[in-house]
């Protein structure tokens, strides 16, 4: 599985011995993508990078500036195609998607991390044929470090308490057999904290917890509704915390006192 840790892509799970792909400075195309960027030092992380962005201005039209922010998205979408396509080489994976004219890099990065769009492409999930709400739940649902990390104590350690008593492995939420579509409010602790005009689309509750937030991160209010209705199954709390999405909803309800 690839994570992203410290500003770039790993592989985590690989047995030792693969590791090898990468002992020396430098690297090679042709090897298995998964095995080259789980032993990529951060060097040969750059080295990856320059090179797919040299393959693609000269097979594909497509000149990108090489910088440290392209370079950790186009790596993150060399991963998902390793991913994607067990055993491919780094030359097959550029190779395939090497087009005249394209108009990006691929494969697609998709919607950008913690952005409106990807939480509610995340959310639809929860819409699709066979939708397993029981396991997108539990991929939401926080650690006690999430929570600490975002809220200050006291309210940090209350909220963990009452989070941690009432979730578990059979937690789970989802829509209403009616519903079909989904309302986001996106926006940042930041902006909530400055009391900007959407600290009014979010639950009054959030008026007394401004003062504990501790990070400046994307948080989301949805609501599961039918179409071209406002009023449906409401949530807050949905915050984008250390690469993944995690809820934490109704924080005021654990304010001491």
């Amino acid at each position: 599985m690839f994570y992203r840790i410290a500003g770039k892509w790993v592989v985590v799970g690989l047995i030792a011995g693969l590791a090898g792909a990468a002992q020396a400075e430098g690297f090679d195309p042709r090897a298995d993508c998964s095995i080259l960027l789980g032993g990529a030092t951060e060097a040969e992380q750059v080295m990856i990078a320059a090179w797919t962005f040299g393959y693609l201005a000269a097979n594909a039209d497509n000149v990108r500036p090489v910088d440290s922010q392209n370079n950790g998205v186009l790596l993150g979408n060399i991963a998902k195609a390793c991913q994607a396509n067990a055993g491919a080489s780094l030359l097959d994976i550029v190779s395939a998607n090497s087009k005249p004219a394209a108009a990006a890099p691929v494969p697609s990065a998709g919607p950008a991390p913690g952005s409106e769009a990807e939480a509610r492409a995340l959310l639809m999930q929860y819409f699709e044929p066979g939708a397993n709400y029981l396991a997108l739940t539990q991929a939401l649902l926080p650690t006690e470090a999430d929570v600490r990390a975002v809220y200050a104590e006291p309210l940090g350690s209350a909220l963990w308490a009452d989070l941690s008593s009432q979730i578990g492995p059979g937690t789970a939420f989802g829509p209403k057999p009616d519903h079909n579509d989904i309302i986001v409010v996106h926006t940042t602790t930041r902006a909530l904290a400055e009391k900007r005009p959407v600290l009014n689309e979010f639950p009054g509750g959030y008026k007394d917890v401004l003062q504990y937030f501790k990070v400046d991160v994307p948080i989301v209010r949805f609501k599961f509704v039918t179409s071209g209705d406002t009023l449906g199954l409401a949530f807050d709390g949905l915050i984008y915390l250390n690469g993944r999405w995690v809820i934490m909803p109704k924080p005021w309800r654990s304010l001491p006192g």
